[in-house]
């Protein structure tokens, strides 16, 4: 394992015992934690074979074409201005994500209790755009085909994007954001974490004059990871460069990801 990536390995089950990870991740005691677990194996093939049916009737948007990926939900960071359009769906889509997991076990249920325990019981939510207004999407399912990715990124970038002027005001730290896999590529769809951190440039995905697509990281020492179904991985996403590998093989990659920050009020708010 790269000496830059400290990892903190636990199963799900024991979440209420590591009750300082979260805490102790962000003062870089190390820098990510991998919870294996949080669904069984039968309670993810049972989820995949409904979304492979594609039947479920959720809202679907896409990456950019190249990615050969798409979102179940809608992605904050690829979402017009505009934002009426996306709360609207935002009701339906938490209504639609509880009845694709209706005898599975509710995602932003269980989630947000596991992250929690991993945080001394800190409130972890949907973001919310101001007392008794709509909240953001708490996450999206993701789903790369073969030959799908993600490119090279720092998501503290998102943050300049006018989609995300009812969050910014309101949180106070980098950006974290979770995997969760529901499935695992025949070969590749790994997240790769770079030891390159974000030094403040205007590094973005795809659509800035300087991506950071194009940044050069031969030499740089790098870790993958491929989850099992049921794995979670949470870490600093919005510091530490990272990516998708491409996918190969005949299977899609589902996994459902979420973006997250501390608030001044002292939760955590999430956002997909």
């Amino acid at each position: 394992m790269p000496s830059f990536f400290r990892t903190l390995v636990l199963q799900a089950a024991e979440a209420g015992e590591h009750g300082d990870a979260i805490r102790d991740m962000r003062r870089e005691a190390f820098e990510g934690i991998l919870v294996r677990g949080v669904y069984g194996a039968d309670e993810c093939a049972r989820l995949c074979a409904r979304l492979e049916a594609d039947d479920h009737g959720l809202l679907r948007t896409s990456f950019p074409a190249p990615f050969r990926a798409f979102f179940l939900g809608a992605n904050l960071n690829l979402t017009p201005p505009d934002l009426e359009p996306y709360f609207k769906a935002a009701l339906e889509f938490r209504a639609g994500l509880a009845r694709l997991f209706q005898d599975i076990g509710d995602l932003e249920a269980r989630v947000t209790e596991l992250l929690s325990q991993l945080d001394g019981g800190r409130r972890y939510r949907a973001a919310p755009t101001g007392p008794g207004g709509p909240e953001h999407m708490f996450t999206t399912l993701r789903a790369q085909l073969p030959g799908g990715y993600i490119p090279r990124h720092f998501d503290n970038e998102q943050t300049s994007r006018p989609s995300y002027r009812f969050i910014v005001p309101e949180i106070s730290s980098d950006l974290f954001s979770f995997v969760l896999a529901f499935s695992r590529a025949d070969d590749g769809g790994a997240l790769e974490v770079f030891n390159l951190r974000h030094g403040g440039g205007d590094y973005r995905m795809v659509d800035g004059p300087a991506s950071a697509m194009r940044l050069n990281v031969d030499g740089v020492e790098s870790v993958r990871f491929r989850l099992e179904p049921g794995d979670l991985i949470l870490f600093n996403s919005g510091r530490y460069l990272h990516e998708v590998t491409p996918v190969k093989g005949q299977s899609t990659r589902w996994t459902a990801c979420s973006f997250m920050a501390e608030s001044h009020s002292g939760d955590v708010f999430c956002w997909g």
